[in-house]
């Protein structure tokens, strides 16, 4: 070993220096070792943490989804015939059964303009016009404004149609359309469905109506069909919608007598023949008659009355094959003659290259329109969706809860409820091993990187409490805790299973309480009360909301106040923002008065801000322990680091002095043999 040039090997000694001094450096560096020791042992801490961090975001993710009513909600929708009608279950269905006809599907319009030699020469038209914004972007902006489209001079046929679609938001699309030989149009399809279509309004100048979107009226030229049966008096005077069966000329209607209804509906389908029976001439109307004509049909039609005569008119625009037949049959021996075949007062015409139209269904017989080809929430939590008509079927549909998939959504909350349990005694287990150290005789200690540790013992402990807790917050109800409804904690292992058959009798029983022990709900006493939003710190409970105080009180079981906070009003929003059980609810309200309020944030949302609040980046009790743990590993660093250069520095010390012991005994050795050789 050499220092500063000093090679030390104890030749004039014969001692073995070089050993001594690794010797003597080998005794320093296990305080290196038992440094670097803590140090890895830390790090495993800090590795388990990482793993129960990441089975805590998992059980977060879990949580959140469970917390969501939708995602709670398990249905088993059937429908007789998917080419007709299927079903798309939602939030807050019911079990259901149901016969769904669907009569006319929606479609979008389609507007075309005159035919042009070339899409790319100018036009010379001038002006500007507005196009509605789609459905869409109106119910996130309910204010929006049409859009303006502006047209030069300069401007082509193709100009225009980049000038329509640059706009998103815009309610139709445009295209060109080569239909021969320098033969070329614009072709204008809405964005959605429904008779409405394109709502056109020109703003400056004719473009409209010189592309030949609008006719020379400015209006689309739509026409809808209309037939009529024969005049009909009462008294010498028109009938009315309101005049009853009894007083219309000549008729001799009586009790009992019937109206046969047959006929075509708009697309050509032929009607089931239904039969009105007039029960009591007296006091029936024909305004009964009417809505019996427009059942009839679907509910494809308007009946009235128009000059005397029974009027029937398309709901939809557009070339019609619609025909009224209604046959008098006259079982008194009356002679009344509502017109047999009805005539056209007004023929179908299409204005545009497709006129938009609604969708006709019905739901148990009720009919019922809808601008597009679902209809949301008419069956509840439940979104119809129409693929095509046919009025010869009915489809039979159904909505049964699955609870199979509703425990499955369950289940995997607990496994990841047990999943962190597991990691927490895998990485906190002692282990004894009796005397497997031979030399000392002592027992051998094998301990988790989570052993003792107080901060995973308090996870696991609060876990437990909110799995425990007897909800107060839903008084009145039949189940307010896990157990109740059977999630109960095996007594071995410590985690969570269900007791299916338990589970199942508490949905059969009150389903829209367990739902509440799982999901996030807000409801008032008085329903003007309507739940906005909460917060991670904002906590379950039974409040009293007071509009005029501008206080929210949490409520004891016996509804004694536990707390009161200070609220602020804006609008008709009140919400809470000092600290507390409130803190970060907001609730719509009304202008005055007071109600009670129960707040549930339900397992799912209650676990998932647990652990929110404890991995907080700045406050959370698991973000402080893991940092503290990283600093320690950093302060070891700089220790090793410290304890290598003392130790270096001490090594050079050693080498120094043995060196310098060699060089004084060498020249010791060369004096005794210069002597020795005197003496000689």
């Amino acid at each position: 070993m050499s220092s500063s040039g000093m090679s030390v090997g104890g030749l004039a000694s014969g001692i073995d220096t070089t050993a001594i001094i690794d010797g003597l450096v080998g005794i320093e560096k296990q305080k290196v070792t038992r440094l670097e020791i803590k140090q890895d042992n830390a790090s495993l801490t800090l590795t388990a943490w990482g793993t129960l961090q990441s089975n805590l975001t998992s059980l977060q993710s879990k949580g959140e989804s469970l917390s969501k009513a939708a995602n709670f909600d398990k249905y088993t929708l059937t429908t007789s015939n998917e080419d007709i009608v299927s079903l798309v279950g939602g939030d807050g269905g019911l079990p259901g059964a149901y016969e769904i006809g669907v009569y006319q599907t929606a479609k979008y319009e389609k507007a075309i303009t005159n035919t042009y030699a070339s899409a790319t020469n100018a036009l010379a038209y001038t002006g500007s016009f507005k196009i509605n914004v789609s459905n869409d972007y109106k119910k996130e902006n309910p204010a929006a404004d049409p859009i303006t489209i502006t047209v030069d001079a300069t401007d082509s046929l193709k100009d225009i149609v980049n000038k329509i679609n640059a706009q998103p938001n815009a309610g139709a699309t445009a295209s060109i359309l080569k239909l021969g030989t320098n033969q070329y149009g614009m072709v204008l399809t809405s964005k959605d469905t429904g008779a409405a279509g394109i709502t056109y309004t020109e703003e400056t100048g004719t473009v409209l109506r010189d592309l030949g979107i609008l006719d020379a009226s400015g209006s689309k030229g739509n026409l809808a069909q209309k037939v009529q049966g024969a005049a009909l008096t009462a008294g010498g005077l028109d009938i009315t919608a309101a005049t009853t069966f009894a007083a219309i000329d000549g008729a001799g209607i009586l009790a009992g007598d019937s109206i046969t209804i047959n006929g075509t509906d708009r697309n050509g389908n032929r009607l089931a023949e239904k039969t009105f029976v007039i029960s009591d001439p007296a006091t029936e109307t024909v305004a009964d008659f009417l809505s019996a004509i427009e059942d009839a049909y679907n509910g494809m039609v308007t009946a009235t009355v128009e000059n005397g005569k029974i009027t029937v008119t398309d709901k939809s625009s557009g070339t019609s094959a619609l025909k009224v037949e209604l046959t008098a049959n006259n079982e008194g021996g009356g002679s009344f003659n509502p017109g047999a075949l009805f005539t056209i007062a007004q023929a179908g015409k299409n204005g545009m290259l497709q006129v938009g139209q609604d969708a006709f269904f019905s739901i148990d017989g009720l009919n019922m329109s809808s601008a597009a080809n679902e209809a949301e929430d008419v069956i509840q939590g439940v979104t119809i969706k129409m693929k095509k008509a046919d009025v010869s079927e009915s489809v039979q549909t159904s909505v049964e809860r699955d609870f199979t998939a509703i425990k499955t959504n369950v289940q995997e909350m607990l496994d990841a409820i047990n999943l962190v349990f597991k990691t927490i005694k895998e990485k906190s287990a002692v282990k004894v091993t009796e005397k497997s150290d031979s030399a000392s005789g002592k027992d051998s200690v094998s301990k988790g990187p989570l052993a003792g540790d107080s901060t995973v013992n308090r996870v696991r402990s609060e876990i437990v409490n909110i799995m425990s807790r007897t909800h107060d917050e839903l008084k009145g109800e039949t189940y307010q805790t896990f157990a109740s409804i059977g999630i109960i904690s095996d007594r071995l292992t410590g985690e969570y299973k269900i007791d299916e058959e338990k589970f199942k009798k508490a949905l059969n029983t009150n389903y829209e309480n367990v739902k509440q022990l799982f999901t996030l709900s807000g409801t008032g006493a008085d329903s003007n009360y309507i739940y906005g939003t909460s917060g991670s710190k904002t906590q379950s409970g039974r409040y009293s909301v007071d509009v005029d105080g501008k206080t929210v009180s949490l409520l004891n079981p016996d509804d004694s106040v536990k707390a009161t906070y200070s609220a602020s009003v804006d609008g008709n929003v009140l919400s809470v923002s000092e600290k507390g059980y409130a803190e970060g609810l907001a609730i719509t309200v009304p202008a005055t008065g007071s109600s009670v309020f129960t707040f549930s944030k339900g397992l799912g949302r209650e676990i998932a801000d647990y652990i929110k609040l404890t991995t907080n980046a700045y406050e959370g009790f698991i973000t402080l322990r893991t940092k503290n743990i990283q600093q320690q590993i950093d302060d070891y660093d700089d220790k090793i680091a410290a304890e290598n250069t003392r130790i270096e520095r001490y090594q050079e010390t050693l080498t120094k002095q043995y060196a310098a012991m060699e060089q004084v005994m060498a020249r010791l050795q060369s004096q005794s043999g210069q002597m020795q050789a005197q003496l000689r």
